[in-house]
């Protein structure tokens, strides 16, 4: 396999033998009636047939011919791209890559000959492309690539900086950098904040561990990173070797980890099965084990984390794609866990002291709560844990089999649900109480103008700040911020280059009417000077694949 790109010094990459003989199935993140699943790969064996013409043999028959006798098959002709980055290997890339271009970019195979290769790359390396950005402490950070930092930079700056047009960006890892010093191509895959909860060190972010990989697989190195020093920690870090590994803070000394510590320890599909307690100057194979999955699983895992002042423990078993089991402290038994009496099929989260739980499948509770199909109800969590089922709030139910649920966000005190109503999105804002321990609806709020429209906080933990996005068709992406639950009051900060003129264009979301009666949504964007109705060349384009819509953009 080749990657092409439009940066001449972006390494072209193998994949071995052994992993094109174990497919990969990707799922993405599935929304339908909105329910946003992880994605795993899984491993689809190839099978070699035996020699033709040859019987097959009982084990005393095999044992008595010679070796002579065996005749083995021969291997696939294309073998060495078992070793990654040969001489040969890379010599294929090569010969691939400028076939490819030449298919691309015509004779010549420069893509710098086609006009359309300038045009693309103004809008790939545009200075004005919205940064995202997460808050962390003081400092909003963001990783950021342009034709200077091919691998990129990890980079902060205040919050009030970052409202300015041109904000003064800090540096905290060059990754071109790290990977020229290190002789390593490491592609950046993010980090993990040290959450200290609640108490003397509640403001306290100085830790992180970041995961980098070597030519973008899926092994990924996980270091341990001193956001104050700008550094890799040195004296007793939490560093995991390459491998498909999980790693989640516990406190600043304490991880959870899992990782291919041999057999049993990994799952067919070449994740971890295991979740090892890891301290800080243990020799990782002394880690402790404390949660496993069963051998068929896909992943198994553990989290612990903070709340809202809330501490939760959560450990979990995908079994497929769609079905996992998660299990979590025993409210009553700190050392003990329960599992959590949810249809494998739903989502689990909290908010605060409550639960959250999303209905892919209608779900009969008890003779008093029966709940749609797409329904997002909440519950406390000590007592729902406890068996209990008398306090549900429902913070969404769908009208009808056209409203599906599509992900929620959260500020300190509310949770805004966003949902895609007949091809609309509405976010349904609910303010949480702490003193009395529940929500109250409070407003709806509902995009304009055949727009994507979404909401999610600045520091849910800490403010009701909130980050407010918006896209269209002829709308390029816009970055505001506003208060909850008020979003409709939004202060644009930033918004990406507008690349076509949009004079006389319009929108409209429209039905079409199949032969069996079923109505099928579209939008239709009309150029400028086309009148209504009137004949015109149409550029017809849809998706509909893993329960995931379109939405305007």
């Amino acid at each position: 396999l080749f990657l092409t790109s439009p940066r001449a010094d972006t390494i072209a990459r193998v994949t071995p033998l052994r992993a094109l003989r174990l497919v990969f199935a990707t799922h993405r993140a599935s929304v339908s009636a909105g329910a946003s699943r992880a994605s795993f790969p899984s491993r689809r064996v190839r099978i070699f047939p035996g020699v033709p013409g040859r019987r097959a043999l009982s084990p005393i028959a095999a044992s008595a011919m010679s070796a002579s006798d065996a005749k083995t098959p021969d291997p696939p002709e294309d073998v060495f791209l078992e070793d990654l980055r040969g001489e040969r290997s890379m010599e294929w890339v090569k010969a691939e890559n400028e076939r490819a271009l030449a298919a691309i970019a015509g004779p010549t195979g420069k893509p710098e000959d086609d006009p359309m290769f300038a045009k693309l790359r103004a809008i790939y390396d545009d200075k004005k492309k919205i940064p995202n950005v997460r808050l962390r402490g003081d400092f909003v950070y963001n990783f950021w690539q342009d034709e200077h930092h091919v691998k990129g930079i990890w980079r902060r700056t205040t919050m009030e900086d970052f409202k300015t047009p041109e904000p003064t960006w800090e540096t905290v890892l060059d990754v071109d950098a790290l990977a020229a010093r290190e002789k390593k191509s490491w592609v950046w895959k993010g980090p993990s904040f040290l959450d200290y909860g609640p108490g003397d060190d509640d403001n306290r972010v100085d830790r992180c561990v970041v995961k980098l990989s070597d030519g973008g697989t899926d092994a990924c190195t996980v270091r341990e990173f001193d956001v104050v020093e700008k550094a890799f920690v040195e004296t007793d870090a939490f560093v995991l070797p390459p491998g498909k590994n999980s790693f989640c803070w516990v406190d600043r000394d304490t991880a959870w980890v899992g990782h291919d510590f041999g057999s049993g320890t990994m799952s067919p599909s070449g994740y971890p099965l295991t979740v090892r307690e890891w301290k800080r100057g243990q020799p990782l194979e002394d880690a402790v084990e404390i949660w496993r999955g069963e051998p068929g699983d896909v992943v198994a895992a553990g989290s612990a984390y903070w709340d809202k002042g809330h501490r939760y423990k959560v450990w979990y078993r995908a079994q497929t794609f769609y079905d996992t089991e998660h299990f979590a402290s025993d409210p009553d038994a700190p050392g003990e866990m329960v599992k959590i009496d949810i249809p494998s099929d739903f989502s689990f989260n909290t908010f605060a002291d409550h639960v959250v739980i999303h209905c892919k499948s209608e779900w009969v509770v008890n003779e008093k709560h029966t709940f749609k199909a797409g329904s997002v109800v909440a519950h406390p969590a000590d007592a729902f844990l406890r068996g209990e089922r008398a306090a549900f709030t429902v913070l969404y139910s769908p009208a009808d089999e056209r409203c599906a649920y599509a992900g929620s966000a959260e500020t300190k005190d509310y949770v805004m649900v966003h949902t895609l109503e007949h091809m609309v999105t509405r976010v349904y804002v609910w303010r949480f109480d702490r003193e009395s321990s529940s929500f109250s609806f409070v407003k709806t709020h509902v995009a304009e103008n055949c727009q994507s429209f979404g909401a999610s906080g600045v520091d849910s933990e800490r403010s009701n700040e909130l980050f407010v996005t918006t896209d269209g068709f002829l709308d390029p992406v816009a970055l505001s911020t506003a208060t909850a639950p008020d979003l409709e009051d939004a202060t644009v900060l930033k918004t990406n280059t507008a690349w076509f003129d949009t004079a006389g264009m319009s929108v409209e979301l429209k039905e079409a009417t199949s032969d069996d009666g079923t109505k099928v949504p579209y939008f239709l964007v009309r150029g400028g000077g086309i009148a209504e109705g009137a004949p015109a060349p149409t550029v017809l384009y849809g998706y509909g694949g893993v329960e995931i819509a379109m939405t305007p953009g």
